[in-house]
């Protein structure tokens, strides 16, 4: 085959382009220190490169979400332990109350202060941090705990996501008590089934105000003034027994009797599913069997409406009992029975009966009688529960009722009262503050100083929640440690699969330099004159 010029010539211009190439491509790495440009060039390699990119940047965001955590962790910590400061200061005011024998005014003084420290509590525990109250759960709401103020404006009550705290005794049945998560890297697991994060696979940074603080009481009922309710007016209250809540709607009758009827009705409707359906007694008053917790609130959402003036009696309560428990076979027992203004004295003799059902009806039955005859002309009705659930409180409707045993003439004075007020205490230590104020209002010492040993309990809980924490915050710097060596080593890796090495390349210009020289100065061999070369 004859080799002609243009062969020649084509031959030459390749290589001078293909050298050409190199040397440019190598010059490029070496400004912008990259192995490649794009994936194509090295797709292998470029993979791996994009698959340590990806964790380099998950890395950051676990970072971030540790970073988020790290801050709500802080402020926690920071508002439990102002807050067990002001417990401490709270029980220190109670002793200070109950210790020393002091009039009205004293005490009035005493319970303001309480009732100050109870709303800087409550402010503590609204605190937010980016845009999140800590202790409002998975709510995204300012203010998850409120206070509601008695008609006298003294508080009364503390409410978590409106809902009272006396009301329900599983933190996680109030609202917004789903728990939130961040993921930090840990392989984050979800439940395919219930869509439920599983707590070891992530970190979890939101707080059950309701959790922190105590939740439930020791026994409660709900006491609906039967006196209230208006003929043909429609009711609609929300009723929470036994950490379930439902609505339950009637309307008013003429009759007590059918009111009684359209409220059971409407109670077993709305329950009919639960293990136990709420029961109310002739006196209004919703109780469970099981002695488990009633709550009942007018449905704030049902504007058109009437409200039912209700009472839930769980934790300080002003009314009283006759506790059956230290009566004795066959004694005579006096109490004065005060209803509003009026004060009559009440004489019955406790039952003899074996069996304790028998006697409980024959003493309920005595006493009933002897209500009866003694405020016969009085226009008042008092009457005593047979609801286990207040078995012997004696209440009358719309009036105060107050009972004292009368010690008969020649019996010591120490002899055990048969009658005492019917309260229990509550599991929160916000609302046992504001329960021990209503005590020392009305004098009772006795359900005060009641209050200081369970604020003591609730302030070694409290540490214990501190210390958690704490204990958190320690888990939270590990994994930012452990965050921080795995961006350094995939930043390595990182370096290794992109960056190129210079030294190297600089020695390969240097060589593609030299060819491409070596190319150009062959070009008079191989480049044929033109009429150009003889134009002087």
């Amino acid at each position: 085959m004859r080799i002609t010029n243009s062969i020649v010539m084509r031959g030459f211009n390749r290589d001078l382009k293909r050298v050409g190439n190199l040397k440019d491509k190598t010059m490029h790495r070496i400004t912008t220190t990259r192995q490649f440009n794009r994936a194509s060039e090295t797709p292998l390699t470029a993979a791996k490169a994009l698959n340590v990119r990806k964790s380099m940047y998950f890395s950051d965001q676990y970072k971030e979400n540790l970073s988020v955590a790290d801050s709500f962790y802080t402020e926690a910590e920071t508002s439990l332990l102002k807050v067990s400061e002001e417990l401490a200061e709270i029980r220190e005011t109670i002793v200070a109350a109950c210790n020393t024998t002091k009039d009205s005014t004293e005490y009035n003084i005493y319970s303001q202060q309480l009732e100050t420290k109870v709303k800087q509590l409550c402010s503590v525990f609204n605190t937010d941090t980016a845009g999140r109250a800590i202790f409002g759960g998975s709510s995204d709401e300012s203010m998850p705990f409120t206070i509601e103020f008695d008609a006298q404006g003294y508080a009364s009550t503390v409410l978590y996501h409106g809902v009272p705290l006396n009301a329900l005794s599983d933190p996680g049945s109030f609202p917004y008590s789903d728990e939130v998560f961040g993921d930090i890297g840990l392989g984050l697991n979800i439940d395919q089934q219930t869509q439920v994060i599983d707590p070891q696979s992530a970190l979890r940074i939101s707080f059950n105000g309701a959790e922190i603080t105590g939740s439930g009481t020791e026994k409660g009922t709900a006491d609906i003034d039967l006196s209230s309710i208006k003929l043909g007016k429609k009711y609609c209250i929300d009723v929470y027994a036994d950490n379930v809540k439902k609505t339950i709607e009637f309307t008013g009758a003429a009759d007590a009797a059918d009111n009684l009827t359209a409220i059971q009705d409407a109670l077993n409707e709305a329950f009919k599913k639960s293990d136990e359906i709420p029961k109310i007694d002739e006196q209004g008053v919703i109780s469970l069997e099981n002695g488990g917790i009633v709550c009942a609130l007018n449905n704030p959402f049902a504007e058109r409406t009437g409200k039912l003036a209700i009472d839930n009696d769980s934790g300080y309560t002003n009314k009283f009992k006759v506790n059956f428990d230290k009566l004795e076979d066959g004694k005579e027992y006096t109490i004065e029975v005060k209803v509003g203004d009026v004060a009559k004295k009440i004489t019955f003799t406790a039952s003899e009966e074996g069996d304790y059902e028998a006697a409980r009806d024959e003493n309920l039955a005595n006493i009933q009688a002897a209500l009866d005859a003694a405020f016969a002309d009085t226009g008042y009705k008092p009457v005593i529960s047979k609801t286990q659930a207040v078995l012997g409180t004696i209440t009358c409707e719309g009036q105060s009722v107050e009972l004292s045993t009368i010690v008969p003439e020649g019996v010591a004075d120490a002899e055990e009262s048969i009658t005492e007020r019917d309260a229990f205490y509550s599991n929160n230590y916000l609302q046992l503050t504001l329960d021990a104020v209503k005590a020392l209002r009305s004098g009772d010492i006795d359900y005060a100083n009641g209050c200081i040993d369970r604020i003591v309990e609730s302030s070694e809980k409290l540490l214990s929640e501190i210390a958690n924490l704490g204990c958190n915050e320690d888990f939270i710097s590990f994994n930012v440690e452990r965050l921080t060596t795995r961006e350094f080593n995939l930043s390595e890796r990182q370096n290794e699969l992109e960056t190129a090495d210079l030294e190297s390349e600089s020695t390969l210009m240097k060589t593609y330099s030299a060819l491409y020289n070596a190319c150009l100065q062959m070009a008079s061999q191989v480049v044929p004159n033109s009429i150009f070369n003889y134009i002087s």
